[in-house]
């Protein structure tokens, strides 16, 4: 009888587990942000998602251009596409200093990715400006924040699966030893 409830219940108790391994991770978009100033939004994403001091990760942008309808009854219908080109340039500052620029550049897509390497643990600000598509050709300027960490990396999902499986083990352990005791008369 013990066998039969423990194989039905075992299924139960990793079906329950699964979602916790497969889904153990940081904040989704921690350090991913988009903005939008007039009709051009930028978005800023890091690989991996919480970057290192001292090791280099993806710094990644997307430009997008958003044209709105020209009528009130179709304001609703706004298209949003990749802009065909741009120019941009990075600032990035830590505690009020600046600590690093790219270079301003020319792009021919609406994304690009360059590497990049932070030498201190807090958080950056990040100054992208986006050069001739402001009012009468100006520069606008997207502030984001990005956090990095001295030793965290891929330790989180470990240590959330790891309590996952040591549950199910406890749960497991205690359907497997328990015996049956008879109440005294």
């Amino acid at each position: 009888m013990i066998k039969i409830s423990f194989l039905a219940f075992l299924p139960l108790v990793l079906l329950m587990l699964f979602p916790t391994v497969n889904y153990a991770s940081a904040h989704n978009n921690l350090n991913s942000d988009d903005q939008t100033i007039g009709n051009y939004e930028v978005q800023v994403a890091t690989d991996p998602e919480i970057p290192e001091a001292n090791h280099p990760f993806k710094l990644s942008f997307r430009v997008l251009n958003h044209q709105s309808a020209s009528n009130i009854l179709n304001s609703l219908n706004t298209q949003i596409s990749e802009v065909s080109q741009f120019r941009m340039g990075v600032r990035i500052y830590y505690n009020d200093q600046l600590v690093g620029t790219i270079p301003v550049q020319s792009f021919s897509k609406g994304e690009w990715s360059t590497e990049y390497t932070f030498h201190e643990a807090g958080n950056h600000i990040v100054y992208v400006d986006l050069y001739d598509v402001g009012p009468n050709g100006t520069t606008l300027t997207y502030v984001y924040n990005i956090t990095v960490l001295n030793v965290f990396g891929n330790i989180f999902p470990y240590i959330i699966s790891s309590g996952g499986i040591g549950f199910a083990a406890l749960v497991i352990w205690a359907v497997l030893t328990r015996k049956k005791i008879k109440p005294k008369h």
